[in-house]
């Protein structure tokens, strides 16, 4: 199984079409397509466009988004709705209609009846999608998530990582991919630390910034996930081909150990396309 995340920098309202279309074309040449395809800020005012070339350009029929969520929330008149940008969501495509699910995120199913909290906190629920894909007869649950920059969105950025990490530390056994633009860390040390610059944030929140990252980054071990790339190639100094995004690796692929992750690599190519580097996973299931 190949799976691809990928931040098709589409967060401006009015991306261009020849724009997209030129990532379809570097999706469409890759060697080996993917069988799972994650894409991160698609723009939801050319939601049916980019479904077209999916399906016509790409062969993948069966795809789940959250931009037509992303248009009702913007459109809404309810606080705080009415001042967020909501521009833009994420999509998960497989080639089988069949073999995708939508599993939304609700906060009253059986496994929170009983909950005191029903993590569910962040204010852009459409920067996390959850589909149960089938892949080659094993069915997983697909985290495609993106967070939003905390520079821009602050305490927003905390409440993803708090919605996306307590919901699977949450849910039952099963396995699982968590994939997408986690705009963190800020640095990552050659003895494989995190490290998250937190110093200009409100100090009331510091502990909380730095623990919501450290968990999506580092505490998914506990449920058997591992970092995809780390796994593959350990640690030490980063280089360019560590990078996805200027001098960090913002861009993740975390998946149940169990799935037998053999590859995992950033694509420069796809950087000719958009602001962040394409990651690229293999996995023996």
């Amino acid at each position: 199984m190949r799976v691809l995340t990928w931040n098709v920098k589409g967060a401006f309202p009015y991306q261009a079409e020849d724009e997209i279309e030129a990532q379809i074309e570097y999706l469409a040449g890759l060697a080996d397509p993917p069988d799972l395809l994650l894409l991160n800020e698609v723009n939801q005012y050319r939601r049916e466009f980019i479904r077209e070339l999916i399906r016509d350009e790409l062969g993948y029929d069966g795809i789940v988004d959250t931009l037509s969520w992303a248009h009702e929330l913007r459109e809404s008149n309810v606080q705080p709705h009415h001042d967020i940008g909501h521009t833009n969501g994420n999509l998960t495509a497989v080639r089988d209609p069949d073999d995708i699910e939508h599993a939304p995120l609700e906060l009253f199913d059986e496994t929170y009846d009983d909950e005191d909290r029903k993590h569910l906190s962040t204010h852009y629920p459409e920067k996390i999608l959850v589909t149960t894909c089938t892949i080659d007869g094993r069915k997983i649950e697909v985290w495609n998530a993106r967070a939003v920059p905390g520079g821009m969105k602050g305490e927003e950025k905390i409440k993803i990582f708090e919605t996306v990490f307590d919901r699977i530390m949450n849910g039952p056994e099963r396995l699982r991919i968590l994939a997408g633009d986690f705009n963190a860390p800020d640095e990552e040390l050659a003895d494989g630390q995190a490290t998250t610059y937190i110093d200009d944030k409100d100090p009331r929140i510091r502990d909380r910034w730095r623990t919501a990252a450290l968990q999506i980054l580092k505490g998914l071990c506990h449920v058997g996930m591992v970092d995809v790339f780390r796994y593959q190639w350990g640690y030490g100094d980063i280089d360019t081909l560590d990078e996805s995004f200027g001098n960090s690796r913002f861009d993740h692929i975390i998946a149940s150990e169990d799935l037998n992750p053999v590859y995992c690599e950033y694509d420069p190519d796809s950087l000719d396309y958009s602001d962040h580097a394409a990651l690229i996973a293999d996995f023996e299931i």
